[in-house]
């Protein structure tokens, strides 16, 4: 097989960077082998002897709450047409399940989270890089109804979050990845005008399905 096209998505929390990669990876996996995603958020690292408290407390949005390493081989793996087991995160807990997730290689290989653009070595093996750029306010807003509805959270323990870390970060590390990007997408667009952009862009003279 050849080396896999791997697409790499940056952007804010809440600037709907799994759903444009869901989207992409069902228009791109539609005539051929299922495109991967690979989300950053299943490798955040995991510490059994750090307490629950530790763990609630622990900045997620900074580069060091990642395994960089472990997601970088895997990107290697799928990049030259091998298989490869991520970790499956629980955010109610903050622990890695145990789990594993089969990503099977295909032509197409999407990776998305908040610092998919901060590693050079990851951004090497990117052949197209896309910055997903929203409004502050719609960011947070949108943030507030996933972690209240899926992660366990309030809506105040949201908001304090996002003010003592989730923004702070994105000022000091997501944002400054923009420059890399080869594409930007606007966050609030509906994601089928989005999706045909992006495919557009990567697949240039090619019918969008």
């Amino acid at each position: 097989m050849p080396r896999a096209h791997l697409i790499a998505i940056a952007g804010a929390s809440g600037a709907g960077k799994t759903t444009l990669a869901g989207r992409l990876a069902a228009a791109l996996g539609a005539c051929g082998p299922a495109a991967p995603v690979v989300p950053l958020d299943a490798y955040y690292r995991d510490d059994p002897a750090e307490g629950p408290a530790a763990r609630a407390a622990r900045n997620y949005d900074a580069p060091e709450a990642l395994e960089a390493a472990l997601l970088l081989t895997h990107l290697e793996r799928l990049r030259s047409g091998r298989a490869a087991e991520r970790p499956s995160y629980d955010f109610r807990t903050h622990r890695r399940t145990g789990r594993t997730v089969l990503m099977r290689p295909a032509p197409f290989v999407l990776v998305e989270g908040l610092l998919a653009l901060h590693w050079p070595a990851i951004r090497a093996l990117c052949s197209t890089k896309l910055f997903l750029q929203i409004d502050d306010r719609l960011a947070l807003a949108r943030r507030i109804a996933r972690d209240t509805r899926s992660r366990g959270r309030t809506e105040d323990s949201v908001r304090r979050q996002w003010s003592e870390t989730v923004h702070p970060m994105f000022l000091r590390y997501v944002e400054p990845t923009r420059r890399f990007a080869d594409m930007t997408v606007d966050g609030a667009a509906p994601v089928e005008a989005s999706v045909a952009a992006v495919l557009a862009f990567v697949r240039p003279g090619r019918r969008v399905p």
